[in-house]
């Protein structure tokens, strides 16, 4: 993936954008904003109900404490001016995250897991109606409560994404993830109907559902189900895996959220959001890396525990800064696209995409809703 994404970067028929305007002001370099998201999220202690279980008695409960850390900023963007009839461009961003789990299993002292990771994402806007999204996304995950050494793993996605008008886009394409607790390659298909900048249904397979629905161009309530989890390194300090000689094994962990959203955007580098939901479909599992060599690329099959948890309550917080200038993309149904594509990797929610303020009467983007040139 990196590979393509550099080879996408050194082989575009694009050229750097123009320094100054015709009045000698100075461009924004990009229509990217750098974004950081900061995330905290909280699911109260569950009973593990299989007493059978020698594991499940000595670890007695399950529950939540993450935090986590998103960035996602612009490097280089590109304009392709070869046809001047068409808006063409293309841009490199670099991306990260840093996670903080700390499973809460009643039985054992916690455990903090972290996750690091730094991307490449390459984003090309047809100028038609096409954008194509890259995304190489490495990371190193590390139980540092205990020594352990580090598992290095990567997270890829390539996806096509096809925008007949402002308001129906269909996608398809391919995504790699531990998202759902085991490395598993998934089909990526997405359908959305409305405008993303009004009232809209996606369905973006595996990734989630969202019903978004702006009240005004400062708040927005979101209706959402989508998959949360994924792979950790897990020492085994507390013995829980027979081997005692084993210094660790991989703990997974994948859950379904549902619930409400709530987006406040206070300013336009300033946004905050709540959500609170349930839980279910709850699995934790055990593993050791040396019980799944066999099939060293396939999903692993041999577990020494796995249970199922009863669905509970969540709560999610989290911060969103948006830093720097902009070139103009009001109303580009590709470019929002891009956005919308980069912000559900993100979990920002478009926070980059402008809520038209509804209380403006009959005006020009009346008029522009009513008859909408994209469409022909």
């Amino acid at each position: 993936m990196f590979i393509f994404a550099a080879s996408l970067f050194c082989y575009t028929n694009s050229v750097a954008q123009d320094t100054f305007t015709t009045t000698g002001a100075k461009l924004p370099k990009h229509y990217f904003t750098s974004i950081f998201v900061l995330n905290a999220y909280r699911k109260p202690g569950k009973q593990i109900t299989d007493t059978l279980d020698h594991q499940s008695r000595r670890l007695k409960t399950y529950g939540i404490r993450q935090r986590d850390i998103f960035f996602c900023f612009p490097l280089a963007t590109f304009e392709d001016k070869s046809d001047t009839t068409v808006k063409k461009n293309s841009h490199l961003l670099l991306t990260g995250n840093y996670s903080v789990l700390m499973p809460q299993f009643e039985g054992i002292p916690d455990h903090k897991l972290v996750k690091l990771g730094i991307g490449i994402r390459y984003i090309i806007n047809t100028g038609q109606k096409g954008v194509w999204f890259f995304d190489a996304a490495p990371f190193v995950t590390r139980d540092v409560t205990y020594a352990s050494k580090a598992y290095y793993r990567l997270a890829s996605t390539i996806v096509y994404s096809h925008n007949p008008s402002a308001r129906f886009s269909w996608r398809i394409g391919l995504t790699k993830s531990f998202l759902w607790g085991n490395r598993f390659y998934w089909p990526f298909i997405g359908l959305r109907f409305g405008r993303l900048d009004k009232c809209h249904l996606s369905i973006q397979f595996p990734r989630n559902i969202v019903l978004n629905l702006p009240l005004s161009s400062k708040l927005i309530f979101s209706f959402y189900t989508k998959p949360q989890g994924g792979m950790y390194n897990f020492s085994n300090h507390d013995s829980l895996y027979p081997k005692k000689t084993t210094a660790t094994f991989n703990f997974t962990r994948f859950e379904i959220n549902s619930g409400l959203r709530i987006d406040a955007r206070f300013t336009n580098n300033f946004n905050f959001f709540v959500s609170l939901g349930v839980s279910s479909r709850n699995q934790i599992v055990f593993y050791s890396e040396s019980a799944n060599t066999k099939r060293p690329r396939a999903p692993y099959r041999n577990y020494f525990y796995s249970q199922a948890i009863q669905p509970t309550l969540f709560l999610d917080l989290g911060l969103v800064f948006k830093f720097g200038k902009t070139r103009s993309y009001y109303n580009d149904k590709n470019l929002y696209d891009a956005m919308n594509l980069n912000g559900i990797m993100t979990a920002d929610n478009n926070a980059q995409i402008p809520i038209p303020n509804k209380k403006s009467d009959l005006n020009l983007e009346t008029v522009r809703d009513l008859v909408d040139y994209n469409d022909f």
